[in-house]
């Protein structure tokens, strides 16, 4: 009896183990969309600026997020917007930090905000700079590059003048590290940045739906240059001396 229940229990042992290998060997493979994967780095910087100017607050918005994915890359593995402006929007944040500026993120992790309450978070606070961090799409597949948009408004033309010159020094600085297509910078009408009060951009970092530009923007290496090249532009526009 022994023997037989010891054959039985071997017999199911091996059904068992044939039927994992099967399983395994069948599964579906798992598609990524949540971006590349980061380590959180640390980042030690000589703080450059002067002392009273580390009250200076800079508003980092990673756009989409929660039901909204914004736009998505054409290829497998599918990335989705949201993800990648969040990773980027969390390394150009430690890059400022590192530089000694305060920073406030509307949101850090997957979550749904709206376009009103991303402005009214900014305009909340005593804020000096906003920058919202997005990535393109185009029904061209071949349009790429990166580029910079600020609010043109008549009624208010000192900001205007601040956000377009933020723009170009960030758009500068982007071109610089990461070697990419300068598309300019423009004039856009976009809610983030129409209805914030201060100096405020946003950045189109390069185009999903170019195979070639994606490539490089879903590795990190390039997103840090992104984002290093955004911290950058804010420093050299906030202390150009320095």
């Amino acid at each position: 009896m022994k023997i037989c229940m010891r054959l039985f229990l071997f017999g199911m042992t091996m059904l068992l183990l044939t039927g994992c290998s099967k399983s395994i060997h069948h599964e579906r493979i798992y598609i990524p969309k949540h971006g590349p994967h980061v380590e959180k780095e640390k980042v030690a910087l000589a703080p450059t600026i002067p002392k009273g100017d580390t009250n200076l607050l800079i508003v980092i918005d990673a756009g989409h997020g929660g039901k909204d994915d914004g736009t998505q890359s054409l290829n497998q593995p599918k990335f989705l917007e949201k993800h990648l402006t969040l990773t980027t929007a969390k390394m150009l944040n430690t890059y400022l930090q590192g530089y000694g500026y305060r920073t406030y993120m509307t949101r850090e992790d997957d979550t749904f905000i709206s376009l009103s309450k991303r402005a009214e978070m900014a305009n909340e606070k005593d804020t000096h700079l906003f920058v919202s961090v997005h990535y393109n799409a185009a029904e061209n597949r071949s349009a790429n590059g990166i580029e910079v948009y600020y609010y043109k408004s008549d009624k208010d033309e000192k900001r205007t003048k601040d956000s377009k010159t933020l723009a170009t020094s960030i758009l500068d600085d982007v071109i610089s590290e990461t070697s990419a297509k300068s598309r300019g910078v423009k004039h856009g009408n976009f809610a983030v940045i129409r209805e914030t009060k201060m100096p405020a951009i946003l950045i189109e970092g390069g185009f999903m739906t170019n195979e070639d530009e994606m490539s490089k923007i879903k590795n990190a290496s390039y997103m840090k240059k992104i984002a290093w090249g955004i911290a950058q532009g804010v420093k050299n526009y906030l202390h150009p001396n320095k």
